[in-house]
């Protein structure tokens, strides 16, 4: 265990420099239209993202839960707008569920109709604007807690002619965004600025624990899909992620281009209780034991809890 864990650090440091080799990531942004909690106004959320990818030629995919195009039970035109304006600034949508259920606590059949509920608006919209709708993603990403639900579900997928989207640089970007909101709303300006420099540090630490944990499988850099969400710390930071991802040599694809590569169709057969990145489910699936990803400073946990 010892030389492994040795190993895995080794081949983190020997990442190349800036510039020596191409590194290719797909953006997801979870969530949409946007993140619940937010207090920011979900249209000023959507149009700053969107206006972002734009800016940087980054192709994204958005996962939907439509649930949050619904107010009081009435579908909300101008919720469903701010899906158009994705497709209209010539980005994807995917599902992410009705309800945003997961997959370890929830029975089979209510999963597979949330999947189908999930689709009613948002495909329609696709359809509409000549745009592809084809990816899954799991929320939470929980697969299940068995072989047998996870493989229903990926049947169920198949038919209905989706792809999973994985995810190969997960993060606890959440738990900053919400430290973030409750900072701004306390008018602090000097902790606000303090969590945003916390969450770009952390990004970085993501992205090299994703690197190692690739070359620790594959042997090489594989193409990576980093999982964001649709929250106010994105709106006006994400020009700032995208920026320290070009300096880190990275290239900005499509998710079907990287999903292209041999190391998306890796046998995994994970099924434990917890949801993580594809990576770390190669590696289970093939004996590695690696060390636990990283996480939030306790400052900001405490932050975001409201301590």
């Amino acid at each position: 265990m010892r030389l492994l864990l040795l190993g895995f650090a080794l081949l983190v440091g020997a990442a190349t420099s800036v510039g020596q080799r191409e590194r290719v990531v797909a953006i997801t942004i979870d969530d949409l239209p946007a993140v619940s909690a937010d207090t920011a106004d979900w249209p000023a959320v959507t149009e700053r993202i969107l206006k972002t990818l734009d800016a940087y030629r980054a192709p994204a995919v958005g996962f939907v839960n439509e649930r949050k195009l619904y107010v009081a039970d009435t579908l909300d035109p101008a919720r469903v707008a701010l899906l158009a304006a994705w497709l209209r600034a010539g980005q994807e949508l995917g599902n992410h569920t009705f309800a945003h259920r997961g997959a370890h606590d929830t029975p089979l059949a209510e999963y597979l109709d949330g999947i189908t509920q999930g689709e009613v608006v948002t495909r329609e919209l696709a359809r509409r604007a000549g745009r592809p709708f084809r990816y899954f993603r799991h929320p939470q990403l929980h697969t299940g807690r068995s072989l047998a639900y996870r493989d229903s579900v990926v049947r169920f997928l198949a038919a209905h002619g989706y792809t999973v989207a994985p995810v190969t640089v997960d993060n606890q970007e959440w738990v900053y965004a919400r430290a973030y909101l409750l900072a701004k709303q306390r008018g602090d300006s000097a902790l606000t600025a303090r969590v945003v420099r916390a969450y770009l540090q952390h990004l970085d630490t993501a992205f090299t624990y994703s690197e190692g944990l690739s070359r620790t499988v594959f042997g090489r850099d594989i193409p990576l899909v980093l999982l964001l969400h649709a929250n106010e710390l994105n709106a006006d930071h994400l020009g700032d992620v995208l920026a320290r991802l070009r300096a880190r040599g990275y290239r900005f694809a499509s998710l079907p281009a990287v999903l292209a590569d041999s190391a998306y169709r890796s046998p995994e057969t994970y099924v434990g209780p917890s949801g993580m990145s594809w990576l770390i489910r190669w590696a289970e699936t093939r004996g590695i034991r690696i060390p636990n990803e990283p996480r939030e400073e306790a400052w900001v946990s405490d932050l975001a809890s409201g301590r």
